[in-house]
């Protein structure tokens, strides 16, 4: 059953996925009522699940699952994939995109995971450029966490000592 974001706890598991590309507002739209119908009869062993969705910055759907409710299966968490990869395909998106999001001049922007050293020692990207943090798991940390410093990130080993914070 969906429930609003805002109304999860703070433990609920959350699961971050990012497209290849800017969506538009009416593949937003569209997207957002595919995933809401989905989380509404979302099942984990046969039981209902707690669940909700949202966008961010135009490219990063956000699925979260409340724990406390129901635990997600492997099963129930290979099916949220499944929606994306289904949704992707027909609207012609990959929602598994593991380019690099960070903020210059509160644009966001993206690199791919390749390019990371060349960004850094660029001077593109510095120690405290905020980047999207994939590793989110909770709504606690979501709120507290998803965008972090590079330093902070799988980018600290390619700062010097001296330009980290």
């Amino acid at each position: 059953m969906f429930i609003a974001f805002h109304d999860l706890p703070e433990d609920a598991r959350v699961w971050v996925y990012q497209s290849d590309r800017r969506l538009t507002e009416p593949e937003q739209a569209r997207i957002l009522q595919v995933l809401r119908a989905e989380v509404e009869v979302w099942l984990t062993h046969g039981m209902p699940m707690r669940g909700s969705v949202q966008l961010l910055y135009d490219r990063l759907v956000i699925i979260a699952a409340d724990t406390s409710y129901q635990p997600p299966s492997g099963c129930s968490i290979d099916a949220s994939t499944g929606w994306l990869q289904d949704a992707g395909h027909s609207m012609n998106l990959n929602f598994f995109d593991r380019s690099i999001g960070y903020f210059e001049d509160e644009v966001l922007k993206f690199f791919s995971v390749f390019e990371a050293r060349k960004h850094v020692i660029s001077g593109q990207i510095q120690a405290d450029t905020r980047i999207i943090n994939p590793k989110i798991e909770s709504v606690r940390d979501f709120r507290e966490n998803l965008l972090i410093p590079a330093s902070e990130s799988f980018l600290s080993r390619y700062f010097t000592k001296s330009e980290q914070p």
